[in-house]
């Protein structure tokens, strides 16, 4: 699968495990092109959630900066994505969600 079909699948994922939540109102860039891939907004809490979506992908070998073979690679947020307090959210191959 092309890693673009890879990324759109992942966010798919995303937004069927966030509306599983009937206090979340979801919300996505219209051109899908940002620092924030999803916003959910709290109806309860009135609290709003920024998060980056990305799909797991593990290390093939060793690293000489310590990372072992079948680590995770983790994705760290840029500035902007800090400024903005962005989540990274992982989808797994088993679409398993991780929140960072």
């Amino acid at each position: 699968m092309k890693t673009s079909n890879k990324g759109v699948l992942s966010e798919v994922i995303a937004h069927s495990h966030f509306a599983k939540d009937p206090d979340l109102l979801i919300f996505t860039p219209l051109c899908g092109v940002g620092p924030v891939d999803i916003v959910t907004y709290n109806i309860k809490t009135k609290e709003y959630t920024n998060y980056d979506v990305k799909t797991e992908s593990f290390r093939l070998s060793d690293t000489k900066y310590g990372n072992k073979n079948k680590d995770r690679i983790n994705r760290a947020p840029n500035k902007r994505q800090k400024h903005l307090s962005v989540k990274i959210l992982y989808v797994g191959k088993d679409n398993k969600i991780t929140i960072k």
